[in-house]
């Protein structure tokens, strides 16, 4: 038995390495800004550089909360708000 766990454990690393590169190779090569300390950060992802159309969008909020929706793409808008 504990060869076939080592199977199946080993079979399930290749699995998850395989799903990770295979999503970050969907992602967009354009490193994200990070957030910085004391500041709420709003990240909005458009459909094209016209940037007429929202794809989707992150906020982080003050209180170390988070709300997303829809899908990152390319074109990317980034603001900041200090909080207090």
């Amino acid at each position: 038995m504990p060869t076939l766990a080592r199977r199946l454990i080993a079979t399930a690393a290749v699995a998850a390495c395989t799903t990770t590169v295979a999503i970050a190779a969907a992602t967009p090569a354009a490193a994200i800004p990070a957030c910085r300390y004391d500041y709420q950060c709003t990240y909005t992802w458009y459909t094209d550089a016209d940037r007429d159309t929202v794809a989707g969008g992150m906020t982080l909020f003050c209180d170390g909360t988070s709300d997303r929706f829809g899908r990152q793409t390319s074109y990317l808008a980034f603001h900041t708000v200090q909080c207090g």
